[in-house]
């Protein structure tokens, strides 16, 4: 089932995405947190500013994907978790939504959460599950996902 986003100015996305940046509780109110909810992990580390080491090679900050739709990456997980990478973007509605990728995206997609945060203890090697990540699949499963209302 596709989602819907708005066409706005990249000016007028970023400043919407610095607004909500500002709110303490950005990530655990309405629409967002309603969309995260679909995989459990935890936001006690995450980037949305610059790369960070232990955030794998995830992209992070703002991106114009195709023509106009226009998203900010962030990057998230607890420190017993492998981070997984969602996008923000302006739903059809106006308002902020929150997508995480299912292709390309290192999670555990069986369980449906962060590799680390499973009901049974797992050990798993950073390194493999590294592999798992790529960039190109992330961003064809965003832009097949996401597409303008007209």
């Amino acid at each position: 089932m596709p989602r819907f986003y708005k066409e706005t100015t990249k000016e007028d996305f970023l400043l919407l995405i610095k607004k909500a940046m500002e709110e303490d509780d950005f990530f655990y109110e309405g629409d967002i947190s309603k969309d995260l909810s679909k995989i459990n992990f935890d936001f006690e580390n995450h980037t949305f500013y610059k790369k960070a080491e232990n955030f794998a090679e995830y992209p992070v900050g703002y991106k114009l994907l195709g023509t106009d739709l226009h998203v900010y990456f962030v990057n998230s997980g607890g420190d017993w978790e492998f981070p997984i990478c969602f996008i923000i973007y302006l739903g059809h509605e106006g308002k902020l939504r929150a997508y995480i990728p299912n292709k390309g995206n290192v999670y555990n997609h069986k369980e449906k959460c962060a590799y680390g945060s499973e009901n049974k203890s797992n050990n798993y090697d950073d390194e493999e599950l590294l592999k798992e990540y790529n960039y190109d699949l992330m961003i064809e499963d965003i832009t097949k996902r996401i597409k303008l209302k007209v």
